[in-house]
């Protein structure tokens, strides 16, 4: 098992489920635009809620909730 790799944006703190390259994810060959559609499907798949562009990555992360203590 590997550890967790984490992301904080905005106060919130993130679990990395996947990361890219952005290539993988240009529409044209010789263009920059990346294909909305295809991250929008790797996010659904991979459960996330985030997309995060970090350090030349595309970074598919889920929020890690506080936790809720019950008396």
């Amino acid at each position: 098992m590997r550890p967790l790799d984490l992301v904080r944006m905005n106060d919130e703190l993130y679990e990395v489920l996947r990361d890219f390259n952005p290539v993988q994810f240009i529409t044209e060959p010789n263009g920059n635009r990346l294909n909305q559609k295809l991250i929008g499907m790797w996010v659904h798949y991979l459960g996330g809620d985030k997309v995060v562009r970090k350090m030349d990555r595309i970074l598919i992360c889920k929020l890690i909730e506080d936790a809720t203590i019950i008396e």
